[in-house]
């Protein structure tokens, strides 16, 4: 019997690559019968519900790099981000479509889960900006939502054939911080005639 974690995650993975997929085409993705799913979830809704729940879950573990010390350094920010990064993959991967699908984006409980991991991830972000770790004219909100781009785009060139799993974290990572790293300042050049020190 497919265990529920395993039964959503797959449901999840037929939804990202078709957010239209029927309860057939979804059963069949997982490779159970749409009698099995049915037992289970009664309606599309329902099962869409589910696995909105599921990715609640799973971004709030994947949040827990962001859970630093008061005192933390650029270090710690740096190590963390990658972290945060990192865990998000398969966040990614599994839940993408949850952003765009009406029926979960009209559930009051979804949107108040996403809500909540947004501020979290917020504050980290402003932290990192505090600390000279992230670019202070770019908004946090913008960061954010540009992780979750990169990440989508992976998850998306992985399900297309395009990109190997095992090359995505560099890729995201290294987009990600490409543009949101503070750039160095040039050295002030003396003004003509001036000698230079």
């Amino acid at each position: 019997m497919v265990h529920e974690e395993e039964l959503l995650d797959g449901a999840a993975r037929v939804l990202a690559g078709d957010h239209s997929a029927s309860m057939v085409q979804i059963a069949a993705g997982i490779g159970t019968s749409r009698a099995t799913l049915s037992r289970r979830y009664a309606t599309r809704e329902a099962l869409l519900k589910a696995v909105a729940v599921r990715a609640i879950e799973v971004v709030d573990g994947c949040l827990a790099p962001l859970d630093l010390a008061e005192d933390a350094d650029g270090a710690a920010f740096d190590a963390a981000l990658e972290d945060l990064v990192l865990a998000l993959m398969p966040a990614a991967h599994l839940y993408g479509f949850t952003s765009r699908d009406a029926t979960v984006l009209a559930d009051p409980e979804f949107r108040a889960g996403v809500d909540r991991q947004d501020q979290r991830a917020l504050a980290f972000l402003a932290l990192g900006q505090r600390l000279g770790r992230l670019r202070a004219d770019l908004p946090p909100y913008w960061i954010w939502y540009s992780l979750w781009g990169l990440l989508d785009a992976a998850a998306e060139g992985v399900r297309d054939g395009h990109l190997a799993r095992r090359q995505i974290g560099h890729l995201v990572l290294t987009s990600f911080l490409s543009g949101t790293r503070p750039t160095a300042r040039p050295t002030a050049r003396p003004p003509a005639g001036d000698p230079a020190p």
